[in-house]
């Protein structure tokens, strides 16, 4: 993963032009389409805005109240890898109030969409919102979870026009043409993230580039991080910003953010937590660098990295990730080697085994989200090709993994369905829909759901699900 995270910056660095090209416009177009311009409520999640070049590709939407059609404004264009577009906005919508972003999340794009497919209709979702909003060209990010990080990338390696890349629990995707468009990058990763060694490779091959790159490890699993943490992803857009001359200095916004990295920094010094004493002088290097004096921070992470005690912590990190890499081989090869019976003694272990310290656990629990993934891919894969035993026995191996995920049990119920067993059918749809399952549109156009639909069981289930829904 190293390497080919190095030669993709290499890649970046040989093929760059000098600046960011976007590839012919189709807002002129949209114009022509749009007789009158909607105005859209500022401060309010708008769930759904549909384009108007093509009806079947939708969008949300959030106008921060500082918004003006007298300006322009940044943008942050979102992508779930579920194709929820206002998930992200729900969960980021303060900070774009305090920071004056307009925020537009995909309702079309999502995972399992071929990338040319995809490629086309997000075009059409970032002109139909540069076309009706005032929008600073200068100024446009884009930001994605998981399968959606990679799309986020995508974007910004493909079409251009990207300021900066905002990653969330996955690096970059397989690239299959030349790249010659540069771009700011700032990740984040769970430590419980199955992602996260991935994430870390990658930033540390951009080490060797000229290229603005921020990594930012936090407490949590692989999901869309904290609005707490997220803010770090604004100052990270708005300090860049500066140094490239786009909006003026702002001492305050500097000033706060390095009275808060320092206090982090004297709870890591007073832990002697000298890992995190590292990351946060390099983190403030990579923040200020061009704003500030740097120079004392970047010796004192020189300084710690030459310590014996740095060195012996690195290379067991770098062990600890190697074992991960084997371990996560080891699982994929046993999926159908190995009874339940072994799988279920593997989970307990990972979860109670004694003995282990901080990082192993930590491994562990990315070792769990990495299996829970595997299997669920494998038992998609089983169920296209109707293998309905291996499926069951892949799900039940999932459930080991993730009791708390819902979409084990929707699973079974398709499944089941299959299986003619109506009555095993409804209950894994009753345990899914407990679990948090709430997708409704899903459930109804599941083709094999028909034959549960006349039963007054199903009817119940979808009931609830509605009038959850609705408070």
């Amino acid at each position: 993963m190293k390497y080919s995270a190095y030669f993709f910056w290499a890649g970046v660095l040989l093929s760059c032009s000098s600046g960011n090209k976007n590839n012919a416009s189709i807002t002129d177009t949209v114009q022509e389409d749009l007789a009158k311009p909607l105005a859209f409520d500022k401060g309010l999640v708008h769930e759904r805005i549909t384009c108007a070049v093509d009806t079947s590709i939708n969008y949300a939407l959030y106008l921060p109240k500082q918004y003006s059609v007298n300006k322009q404004n940044p943008v942050i264009y979102f992508f779930d890898s579920h194709g929820n577009g206002r998930l992200p906005l729900e969960k980021y919508k303060g900070l774009a109030e305090k920071y004056g972003y307009v925020l537009a999340g995909s309702n079309t794009s999502r995972n399992g969409i071929n990338w040319e497919q995809n490629r086309a209709s997000i075009k059409i979702f970032m002109e139909d919102v540069k076309a009706r909003l005032k929008i600073d060209n200068k100024r446009v990010y884009t930001c994605g979870f998981s399968g959606g990080s990679r799309v986020a990338s995508s974007v910004a390696i493909v079409e251009g026009g990207i300021n900066c890349v905002i990653a969330m629990g996955a690096g970059l995707p397989n690239v299959s043409e030349p790249i010659h468009n540069r771009f700011d990058y700032i990740g984040f990763a769970g430590n419980e993230d199955f992602n996260m060694n991935e994430m870390v490779s990658l930033l540390l091959s951009m080490d060797k580039f000229p290229i603005r790159h921020q990594l930012i490890i936090t407490d949590g699993k692989h999901e869309w991080i904290s609005a707490e943490t997220a803010e770090d992803a604004f100052v990270w857009l708005e300090l860049n910003a500066m140094k490239d001359g786009l909006i003026s200095k702002n001492d305050s916004l500097l000033n706060s953010f390095c009275a808060k990295k320092d206090s982090i920094l004297q709870v890591a010094i007073g832990k002697n937590d000298i890992y995190r004493e590292f990351l946060l002088y390099k983190m403030q290097v990579n923040y200020l660098d061009g704003l500030k004096d740097v120079s004392e921070f970047k010796k004192k992470a020189g300084e710690l990295s030459n310590t014996d005690g740095f060195k012996n912590l690195v290379a067991k990190k770098e062990a600890l990730s190697k074992e991960e890499f084997t371990r996560q081989g080891d699982y994929r090869s046993n999926l159908v080697l190995k009874d339940l019976k072994w799988w279920k003694y593997e989970i307990d272990r990972m979860n109670y085994g004694p003995g282990f310290g901080r990082d192993n656990r930590l491994m562990n629990k990315r070792l769990m989200g990495y299996l829970g993934l595997v299997v669920y891919m494998n038992a998609s894969a089983a169920w296209d090709s109707r293998q309905l035993e291996l499926m069951e026995k892949f799900l039940k191996i999932y459930q080991l993994a993730e009791p708390e995920n819902p979409e084990h049990q929707y699973l079974f119920a398709d499944l089941y369905i299959l299986k003619k067993d109506s009555s095993r059918a409804l209950s894994s749809l009753r345990d899914a829909v407990k679990l948090g399952f709430k997708d409704l549109e899903r459930i109804e156009a599941d083709t094999v759901m028909l034959t549960l639909r006349n039963s007054p069981g199903y009817n119940a289930i979808i009931r609830d699900m509605k009038a959850n829904r609705n408070r």
